[in-house]
């Protein structure tokens, strides 16, 4: 074979190793790109979680000292509480872990292979896991409950609804923690109301993430309580401010009022119509940094409107809140009347919303007159009730005449309460500088389902 032919002969050979080459790594770089474009999408999430550092427990040992075990595959659960109280507890967790996958985002695997399983202890005598040599050390302060890493430790509850919402709460954290730890985890607030949020549920149907209906069934949670006795808003108490949830003066978190504010937040900003879109990417978030780059779209003008929703919502929540009727808007328009303007505003008021704008706002102090007229609706069942602007005597709410036109002003800064006005068939009203007027027919947030009708209300400024 001639120098030239060998020289042709290379030259395919090499194309031909070449193509092979190209072919094996096509696949290859295909799915190296896909990886890619699926870390892109999970900024922040580690490619493995934690790993799971649980000791192994010693059954017979246990069964000796008075504590039983349940497992099902997300709970490991050792208890000294009857079983005939605890024993759908696992089942449910299943079940808890499968919703949050679905709410927060799948969490990132296991360097061996591990399923993702928590071991909870549930301890009706404490004394009896001290023996055992289950508890932490004496510097790990349970006073409800507790969690490090894949375990968790929890007292035993009064009640089967606190009882079952307080060991969710629990395993809500070990979820939110077990990819980055307790290293630069979002603001307590955030963490600890996620978990409020998550565990607030009904057995029948199992669901998650729920707003009570009523005091009863969920015995022992008390949050919404909580939030109307600290925060009655009224000229005599000061109101919670959201200031003091986004920036508290301390760290701690152990009254129960942090909790129940902690709750109302993410309550909130998960459920309020506008709210829920602008920040769906909460749901994802595991570290500080993550969560301040969703944070940061709450720009000065946001956060005022957000201070001023939360008080308004604070006067009115109650079990069975109609989220679709009773949330006010995240930002009407509005005009400023004062002293010098010679205007004159008319606005309707609708009986099934809870407060809605007026759409005035006062830039100085000032007296206005409000007019009311029209007539309304307030419940369709058992029988349909009418009201003029004075409302009716048959039934009172928040200590007024049921369907009574009622006025409220909210400082724009968000700090003062709100201070509800009756007002009828008319009043003279003092308003001081850069505050909002907002108007409802007077009801309960929770039952404007079948009202109809609404009134009138003239707004004028004394001159």
């Amino acid at each position: 074979m001639g120098t030239r032919q060998i020289r042709a002969v290379r030259r395919l050979m090499t194309g031909l190793l070449s193509l092979l080459l190209l072919c094996h790594l096509t696949p290859m770089v295909f799915s190296l790109s896909v990886r890619t474009q699926e870390t892109s999408s999970t900024v922040g999430r580690p490619p493995q979680r934690l790993p799971d550092t649980r000791r192994p427990l010693d059954r017979a040992r246990l069964g000796a000292a008075g504590l039983q075990v349940l497992e099902s595959r997300r709970l490991l659960l050792v208890t000294d509480v009857p079983l005939e109280q605890v024993r759908e507890i696992p089942e449910a967790v299943d079940a808890l872990f499968d919703h949050l996958q679905r709410e927060l985002g799948v969490l990132a695997a296991d360097a061996s292979g591990k399923e993702f399983q928590v071991t909870g202890y549930l301890m009706d005598a404490p004394e009896r896991f001290q023996e055992a040599g289950l508890l932490p050390d004496e510097e790990f302060v349970i006073r409800h409950g507790r969690h490090l890493g894949y375990e968790f430790w929890m007292n035993n509850q009064s009640t089967d609804y606190y009882r079952r919402h307080l060991l969710f709460h629990e395993f809500v954290h070990c979820f939110l923690m077990c990819e980055h730890g307790m290293r630069d985890i979002p603001p307590l607030w955030y963490t600890e109301g996620a978990a409020e949020y998550f565990a607030t549920h009904t057995v029948n149907p199992l669901q998650f993430g729920v707003l009570p209906s009523a005091e009863t069934g969920f015995e022992g949670w008390g949050r919404i309580t909580e939030l109307r006795k600290t925060a009655l808003l009224t000229d005599a108490v000061e109101p919670v401010n959201l200031e003091s949830i986004l920036q508290p003066k301390s760290r701690e978190f152990t009254s129960e009022l942090r909790y129940a504010q902690a709750w109302g937040l993410v309550w909130l900003l998960r459920t309020h119509p506008q709210l829920r879109t602008t920040f769906a990417e909460l749901s994802r978030v595991r570290t500080r940094r993550e969560f301040d780059t969703v944070l940061q779209r709450l720009t000065p003008e946001l956060t005022v409107r957000l201070k001023i929703v939360w008080v308004l919502m604070l006067d009115s929540l109650e079990e069975g809140y109609e989220v679709s009727q009773a949330f006010p808007e995240l930002n009407p328009k509005w005009q400023i009347l004062d002293d010098a303007s010679a205007m004159s505003v008319q606005v309707g008021v609708s009986a099934d919303r809870g407060w809605q704008a007026s759409g005035v706002s006062f830039s100085k102090p000032l007296d206005i007159t409000l007019t009311g007229s029209g007539r309304c609706a307030v419940h369709d069942q058992p029988e349909r009730w009418e009201a003029e602007a004075q409302g009716i005597t048959i039934d009172y709410v928040h200590g007024r005449p049921l369907g009574e036109l009622t006025a409220a002003l909210v400082s724009r800064d968000g700090r003062s309460a709100v201070r509800r006005i009756p007002v009828g068939r008319g009043c003279t009203v003092s308003v001081e500088a850069d505050t909002e007027l907002w108007l409802q027919v007077n009801d309960s947030d929770a039952a404007r389902t079948g009202n109809s009708g609404g009134f009138e209300v003239q707004i004028e400024a004394v001159r």
